[in-house]
């Protein structure tokens, strides 16, 4: 199996729902593989950053991580959800790596360029699921040309908190790193 046939089967296999009122439906939904990591991102004290008036340099930090793990990933698609001042993602095992290289040179980039602190992580889904949660995605197209991840089970919020404790942590890359 390639690297993007992980993703492909299992992300491009999930069906797309059109009518956003089946939103909440739990059979729309389908847990990530075993093995899978999910990605997490915020800014450091991005309340006081948009209170100082740093709203667009904030958002383009949380942008930056999609499009450099998409960058990464040779924009192939994999699920994904932009937070504002963050983002979290699901990706393959055989994707991993390109993430970490994704996310460490993202927060560098971020403290380099929009003088902001990003912490990153790369969460095992295993460890999710040890504490009773998951990550389960649908995928809702609003018009034939698009679609969106949507992400239930506690997963996504329990890696975010995770990360926010210092666990999982991406060490960012060197200073100067594209």
């Amino acid at each position: 199996m390639s690297i993007s046939d992980d993703t492909a089967m299992f992300y491009g296999g999930i069906p797309v729902f059109r009518n956003f009122e089946r939103l909440m439906q739990p059979q729309l939904y389908q847990p990530v593989p075993d093995g899978w990591l999910i990605g997490v991102a915020d800014i450091v004290q991005s309340t006081k950053a948009i209170a100082d008036n740093r709203y667009k340099a904030v958002n383009m930090a949380g942008a930056a991580i999609i499009a450099a793990v998409t960058n990464a990933l040779d924009k192939r698609e994999f699920p994904f959800v932009f937070g504002g001042d963050g983002a979290s993602f699901a990706v393959a095992p055989c994707d991993a790596d390109l993430a970490r290289v994704a996310l460490a040179a993202t927060s560098t980039w971020v403290e380099d360029a929009l003088n902001l602190t990003m912490r990153t992580a790369l969460v095992p889904i295993a460890a999710i699921r040890a504490h009773g949660l998951d990550v389960c995605i649908a995928r809702y197209a609003p018009s034939p040309h698009v679609s969106y991840a949507m992400f239930s089970g506690g997963g996504l919020a329990w890696s975010d908190a995770a990360m926010k404790r210092g666990e999982f942590a991406v060490t960012p890359a060197p200073h100067g790193t594209l």
